[in-house]
């Protein structure tokens, strides 16, 4: 098992990687470029599944839940670009995960920071305050779409 801080450098190099990648292969004016795109991110997003969440052994623990976060917030981006360009329907599977990695982020255990960062304690702040918006973004695109049908969410 690689130390920590080796691990949270791979896989933020890894991460900002696929961000790029995936910014840059969305064309808003080309669909084949969404699944491209979005899987670069699902690639991003099973990246986390590799870390165990629980890894308190060590003295510098891998922050996974600021890293959904940042998965999480990729996701709504590219959203927002598809979004802005009235492809909808293309938006609703970027924002579902984006919903979803948001919640999941929001619940997961935070590493302690020794030094408090007010830079992160306001990206966290947004994520809360934002996390609603983007479950109302969501309903509009499928309702733009045309997707009035009740979803299969369990409540």
């Amino acid at each position: 098992m690689l130390p920590a801080s080796a691990a949270r450098d791979a896989m933020t190099r890894a991460l900002d990687t696929l961000f790029v990648l995936s910014r840059v292969k969305l064309n808003a004016n080309n669909p084949t470029s969404f699944v491209t795109a979005f899987e670069l991110l699902v690639r991003a997003s099973s990246i986390l599944d590799l870390v165990p969440v629980d890894r308190h052994s060590d003295d510098d623990p891998i922050d996974i839940a600021n890293y959904t976060r940042c998965v999480s917030g990729a996701f709504y981006n590219l959203a927002g670009t598809l979004y802005q360009a009235s492809r909808f329907g293309s938006a609703v599977p970027f924002l579902v995960e984006s919903c979803t990695l948001g919640q999941k982020a929001l619940q997961l255990p935070r590493a302690a920071q020794e030094v408090p960062n007010e830079t992160r304690e306001k990206e966290w702040m947004q994520l809360e305050e934002q996390l609603f918006r983007r479950w109302e973004l969501l309903a509009v695109c499928y309702s733009k779409n045309g997707d009035r049908k009740v979803c299969c969410y369990r409540f």
